[in-house]
């Protein structure tokens, strides 16, 4: 995205004697459809539950005996809560309290548990009562996935790897034996683990290079189990600790599938709910640094991982204020204002603009600690405004994002200008247009021009969260003093919509018209079934560009499978023709191959799978009208084992390899 400082407003940031300048000039976005390929993956909206202060004992858990409706110990409400936004996944046990954490201590009978002290979080004593078997319960209940972050801290190799067997395991072995007589007769089947936390704090005061030995060690032996692919996220940095991504990086490569960031939005060390206007900016400036930090981490990442194989996870980021009066300072309990909601909807606006390689997220934390989505009081609980952002943004989950340029004003602030407005767009597999806009100013409305190419706009619904005062805030005595309402204040043109953004809000829109792009013009009776391939020989270590080299030999084949007499290793190929599509829809394509290999549809890339690797599955998803569209696929093998397929989800349908009937070329 992009500022737009006018000559007007230069002139009075010099002149002005006052802190903030918010100009009314207007802004203008553009979303070019026709880029628009990059999934944002549904783990971006994922949250994170720790064994701290309220958020576990006294919020999710209340235990099989308590009045309060609940499921197994688990609070029905909560879970209602969490399934009406859809969330993804739960992160578990944490936190600086995974590594201090042993899972053992919690399976079997509850009244055998051995306690603990919780030393990170307030000194109390942990009686193991919600275990490996109650969150996965949880997540059950919920619909989600979990998981879970594993003990490097203080805990062992042995420890960590029948965890994993414990959990997914169902071949006859002691973990599978035990997991069965604590009443799991099948395994989870849990995909995503954490190897530590915060490993450079809370987690070992590591450095870098030996955190990077450990995880190799620990990831080594942590085994897959019958088809559950372990997705195991390493540490990550600490904000820009840039060092650290370049260390790790280098060491691990694509030895794991995520690497985390942690960052939080600090205020200025008040309590939530006393936001002045000065407090309002700069908790904003700092909520926008997140862009900064995942554009430098990831150009770092792109050095050691080209093809975007690894995932940036920032799985733990929010607010963090002063704890709310009167309460315990190791519980990390705060409110939650309309200023929460701008943080929350400005990150995910970031995230969602930056889905290439930000793949998973989880705010800190769900319930009763730091930023949580919902609160709680004996039997009471409230929804936070920052619960409804995740409402209204839920929209963009496995959506397909639309790239923008954004042109908008500044507001100058003490620590330097922030944009007026901040803003993602995505496409649904429905064909409609979702866009998310939050108005940074507390003090001035803004007019935005949307520009869609290749859409014409049929009809419009919008939604807003907003409130009167900067602090506003819902209460156990009145839970709807902030929530969503219905928004109308927008005027739509043929390719465009005009929106007043009412000041500090979260508006969301949901566009519906008809989208046309751009494809090339097919003449069907000069189609023939199947592909060409053109076959190159060379020791490849990346995807060159083929089209710079001379091919061996070429031919046609029916699908994208290796040409009869192709040799074990040392070979390049690449696959052209054209795809035909028979009605208009979101379609998800999914290339594995060992070792790397790319899909492009219509000159577009839609999965990058690059660089020497097993059998990995890479996903990309694209809007298609019905019709013929142009497919290359390139692939190289160096050595070892090799393989590649191409399969396809239409819309409506299942996965599966490409029909052969749906491939084509022209006869040259």
């Amino acid at each position: 995205m992009k500022l737009k400082l006018t000559r007007n407003l230069l002139i009075l940031l010099v002149l002005a004697s006052v802190n903030y300048y918010p100009q009314q000039k207007g802004s203008s976005l553009l979303l070019d459809l026709e880029k628009a390929h990059y999934k944002i993956d549904r783990n971006i909206y994922g949250h994170f539950t720790e064994h701290l202060g309220r958020c576990i004992y006294g919020g999710i858990w209340v235990g099989e005996n308590s009045s309060i409706p609940n499921v197994r110990g688990i609070r029905k409400d909560i879970v209602e809560a969490m399934k009406k936004i859809k969330v993804p996944f739960l992160r578990w046990p944490g936190g600086c309290f995974a590594d201090e954490y042993h899972w053992m201590d919690g399976i079997g009978p509850r009244d055998k548990r051995p306690t603990m002290i919780n030393t990170n979080w307030g000194g109390v004593t942990e009686d193991n009562g919600f275990g490996t078997h109650e969150f996965l319960d949880l997540c059950e209940q919920v619909g989600c996935e979990p998981y879970f972050s594993g003990n490097l801290g203080s805990g062992t190799v042995r420890e960590l790897s029948q965890w994993v067997e414990y959990v997914n395991s169902d071949d006859v072995s002691p973990m599978t034996e035990l997991r069965k007589k604590n009443g799991r007769p099948e395994p989870w089947s849990v995909k995503f683990w954490g190897i530590g936390n915060e490993s450079w704090g809370c987690g070992g005061d590591m450095e870098p290079d030996y955190y990077s030995d450990l995880a190799k060690r620990y990831g080594r032996f942590m085994k897959d189990f019958g088809d559950t692919r372990l997705n195991k996220i390493a540490v990550g940095p600490n904000g820009n600790d840039y060092n650290w991504t370049e260390v790790v990086m280098k060491e691990l490569g694509n030895s794991v599938w995520g690497l985390s960031l942690h960052y939080y939005t600090w205020n200025t060390g008040e309590h939530a709910t006393d936001v002045t206007e000065k407090s309002w900016y700069y908790s904003l400036h700092n909520t926008l640094m997140m862009n900064e930090l995942i554009e430098k981490h990831s150009k770092i990442m792109d050095k050691y991982d080209p093809g975007k194989s690894v995932a940036l996870v920032v799985d733990e980021w929010g607010m963090w204020h002063a704890v709310e009066p009167g309460t315990n300072p190791g519980f990390l309990y705060q409110q939650n204002t309309l200023r929460d909601a701008l943080v929350a909807g400005i990150n995910l606006n970031i995230f969602n603009n930056h889905c290439d390689r930000v793949k998973m997220a989880a705010i800190a934390q769900a319930v009763n600690v730091l930023q949580a989505i919902i609160l709680t009081e004996n039997e009471k609980m409230i929804l936070t405004p920052t619960y409804h952002v995740f409402d209204m943004y839920k929209v963009h989950q496995d959506a397909i994002m639309i790239p923008s340029v954004l042109e908008t004003d500044s507001i100058s602030t003490d620590r330097g200008n922030i944009p007026n407005l901040s803003v993602s767009s995505s496409l649904d597999k429905n064909g409609k247009i979702h866009i998310t806009v939050c108005n940074l100013s507390a003090t001035d409305d803004e007019n935005l021009i949307c520009n869609l190419n290749a859409f014409s706009v049929k009809s419009c619904e919008g939604q807003i969260l907003t409130a009167d005062k900067l602090n506003a805030h819902n209460t156990f005595d009145d839970p709807d003093k902030v929530v969503v309402n219905s928004f109308n204040d927008f005027k739509i043109g043929k390719n465009k919509i005009e929106i007043n953004v009412p000041k500090h809000s979260v508006v969301a829109l949901e566009l519906t018209g008809d989208l046309n792009l751009k494809s090339e013009s097919i003449d069907p009776s000069k189609m023939r079934p199947g592909l060409l391939y053109k076959y190159y020989e060379g020791e490849f270590r990346r995807l060159p560009d083929f089209y710079e080299l001379k091919p061996v030999r070429s031919g046609a084949v029916n699908n994208v499978v290796f040409p009869e007499g192709t040799p074990e290793y040392n070979y390049g190929l690449v696959f052209e023709g054209y795809i035909k599509i028979d009605r208009d829809g979101l379609y998800e394509f999914y290339l594995t191959s060992d070792d790397g290999s790319k899909l492009t549809i219509d000159n577009k890339e839609i999965i990058l799978n690059d660089g020497l690797h097993a059998m990995i599955e890479k996903s990309g998803a694209l809007f298609l009208n019905k019709g013929f569209h142009k497919i290359n696929i390139t692939f190289f093998q160096l050595g070892g084992g090799r393989g590649l397929n191409l399969k396809m989800k239409a819309p409506g349908g299942q996965k599966e390899v490409i029909d052969d009937r749906l491939l084509y070329h022209i006869e040259e």
